[in-house]
């Protein structure tokens, strides 16, 4: 039993790393030539392309690692149909489960690994990306760029801002501090604000205290209840900003971020939809190779699936699950349903049919 495990592992994980290289090139090219145009326009070096893709690449992979291992699952038990091992394995005495024991195992190695992309590397390979696309590629200025605690920006030469979160709307801030700095780099100024809000044309910050670092080192401390403050951007900027701020944090800054502004008073769905949508995500794979290996041995010892039939069945059942997955994050996102709800239904409905198909088999 345990060189026939290792010898089905080995056959899925090859077809698996197949499947993967496949897909991903089918999708840098695809995505490459869509891309090339917009960043030709700024006269951009190959070699700045070629690096955004390349930290473009840890999502890619985790995005379609599910399409992968359904590919990859049906492709291995048609082979081994083909070749009648999957009867010779019934004839030894071997149950449904034993054989499908090495396909679950290395499918939840990959969910683990997948789930490791989303939580760390991959906020942090976004956030290279966009800094090559935005500031390198498309010279826009740095001051826009995101950290996963929070908004940094420069206003003009001697001044930094920190926004601690944003509302959706993006008029009403939370957490502001600014810091004015001297000649030569002397930290001359700080104002900190509780919260800001956008109205009539000009932003509008409560709770507002200022901090003025004399000479001689002291520090005079000024309070207003509200005052107007001079910021660079607009609702619309704070708006974009914040569309993509979520997938740039960790899954420990993203449940940081959601305590935060719920201890605001602000609305949390979305983030909170979006914080268990990834962590249901990373294991779709092991979903799909249940769900691929269920379909692929029902037919076992009668039929074999081909290449183009198993590609077909991918691509069915990773379009219905897309669809399915796809809905139920808006309806999370949207207060329909509780958001763990909207994050694990299409995850958890297709394990059972998986896991049915699997139980009913003979």
């Amino acid at each position: 039993m345990n060189k026939l495990f290792w010898y089905v592992l080995g056959k899925f994980a090859r077809n698996f790393l197949l499947c993967m290289a496949t897909v991903l090139t089918i999708y840098l090219v695809v995505d490459f030539f869509e891309k090339l145009r917009k960043f030709l326009k700024f006269d951009a070096d190959i070699s700045l392309v070629l690096s955004f893709f390349l930290y473009r690449l840890p999502e890619i992979a985790f995005l379609l690692a599910p399409l992968g291992a359904l590919m990859a699952s049906i492709l291995t038990v048609g082979g081994l149909n083909r070749t009648r091992e999957i009867t010779a394995m019934r004839s030894c005495g071997l149950s449904f489960y034993q054989i499908a024991l090495p396909f679950l195992a290395f499918s939840l190695f990959i969910s683990a690994i997948g789930f490791s992309l989303t939580a760390v590397f991959i906020p942090l390979a976004n956030l290279r990306a966009e800094y090559v696309e935005s500031v390198l590629i498309k010279h826009k200025p740095e001051a826009l760029m995101s950290a996963p605690n929070g908004l940094w920006l420069r206003v003009g030469q001697a001044e930094l801002l920190q926004i601690d979160s944003v509302d959706l709307d993006g008029k009403h801030l939370a957490g502001i501090h600014r810091y004015t700095l001297s000649e030569p780099f002397r930290l001359a100024e700080i104002v900190e604000a509780k919260q800001g809000t956008f109205a009539q044309g000009a932003w509008m910050i409560e709770d507002v205290v200022q901090r003025q670092i004399l000479d001689e080192g002291a520090v005079m401390v000024t309070e207003y209840p509200y005052r107007r403050m001079a910021l660079p951007l607009t609702p619309e900027d704070l708006q974009n900003w914040m569309s993509q701020n979520q997938k740039n944090m960790t899954l420990y800054r993203l449940k940081d971020h959601i305590e935060r502004i719920t201890q605001d008073g602000h609305n949390a769905q979305r983030y909170v939809t979006g914080y268990w949508a990834r962590v249901a995500y990373s294991m779709v794979p092991l979903v799909m190779t249940l769900l691929g290996i269920s379909i692929s041995l029902r037919g076992s010892g009668l039929r074999s699936v081909g290449v183009a039939k198993g590609i077909g069945q991918t691509l069915a059942i990773g379009f219905l699950f897309w669809a399915a997955h796809s809905v139920s994050i808006v309806l999370g996102q949207n207060g329909a349903v509780m958001p763990i709800v909207g994050s694990w239904i299409a995850t958890v409905m297709f394990f059972l049919v998986g896991a049915n198909l699997f139980l009913r088999l003979k």
